[in-house]
């Protein structure tokens, strides 16, 4: 079965009762009629109702804004493994599909609202993969691998302390799997053996998105979808009047809920912030 099996087109919902429902169990929905981003947060606090910790605007995505902030990141230095930070900032070419804050290691939104306040003209569709249906297609040996062997998830400029397999059990009990370019084994005596796992699973993603079913969001549609499960991106548009907000909300479930706003231009390591 092709792996583009796993892309999916959510399922339309008329309530945030209904919304809360289909995102638990099959990863994301899609409402109509939000006409603002204050409408959208309203919508997520009630559909994630008393199990909510905190909602807010994380992304304004346009062209504009793309390729300003893709000008400040390319300033940033490769790490010390010659990974090279880089932002979508060429918006004609399709996003690498991703959980949003991934930088953030577990400090990652749970539930992630993507309202379409102006589409492109033309292209720029959407896409989701839903992780935990792709694990399932993959080889066995490298599907293990995935469930079973910590590598690391960090983004250059953005290191994190602990690491994890692709696929984690949370301590809520919740399944995560994640998806970003910038996966890699491990630094270790192991690395040489482990890249061929991590790109076949990196070389999956991608194949899914290019392969998968697509969808287009019209003005008022906004995407609803469980962070922890679903890869997300856009495919490429030249349109310079895009607009789709990224909202991001953190539950009771939550592996952790930070106490600021996630800067996500900004690196966390020192001399990645002095060079950039």
């Amino acid at each position: 079965m092709s792996y583009g099996s796993a892309a999916v087109v959510p399922r339309r919902v008329t309530s945030p009762e209904e919304a809360r429902e289909v995102v638990d169990a099959e990863g994301a929905a899609l409402v109509s009629g939000i006409d603002s981003e204050d409408a959208a947060m309203d919508f997520g606090r009630a559909m994630i109702g008393d199990e909510l910790v905190r909602i807010g605007r994380q992304i304004e995505a346009t062209r504009a804004r793309s390729e300003v902030e893709g000008a400040k990141v390319e300033r940033q230095p490769a790490d010390a493994r010659g990974r090279k930070r880089m932002l979508s900032s060429d918006t004609t070419v399709p996003m690498p599909p991703h959980n949003d804050g991934f930088a953030f290691g577990d400090e990652a939104p749970d539930r992630l609202f993507l309202l379409q306040a102006r589409p492109a003209a033309d292209g720029g569709d959407n896409f989701l993969i839903d992780g935990l249906a792709l694990m399932d297609l993959l080889p066995a040996p490298v599907a293990e691998f995935l469930r079973t062997v910590p590598i690391d998830h960090s983004e250059p400029g953005f290191r994190q302390s602990a690491f994890s397999p692709v696929l984690r059990t949370t301590p809520a009990g919740r399944p995560q799997v994640r998806h970003h370019p910038y996966l890699a084994p491990v630094l270790g005596p192991d690395e040489a053996e482990q890249w061929p796992h991590v790109r076949a699973w990196l070389d999956a993603v991608i194949e899914a998105r290019d392969t998968g079913t697509r969808f287009r969001m019209e003005s008022g549609e906004m995407a609803v979808v469980d962070n922890y499960r679903m890869f997300h991106g856009r495919h490429g548009y030249s349109d310079p009047a895009r607009l789709l907000y990224s909202i991001w909300g953190w539950t009771r479930s939550a592996v952790a809920v930070p106490h600021r706003v996630l800067d996500i231009l900004t690196p966390t390591d020192p001399a990645a912030q002095l060079a950039g």
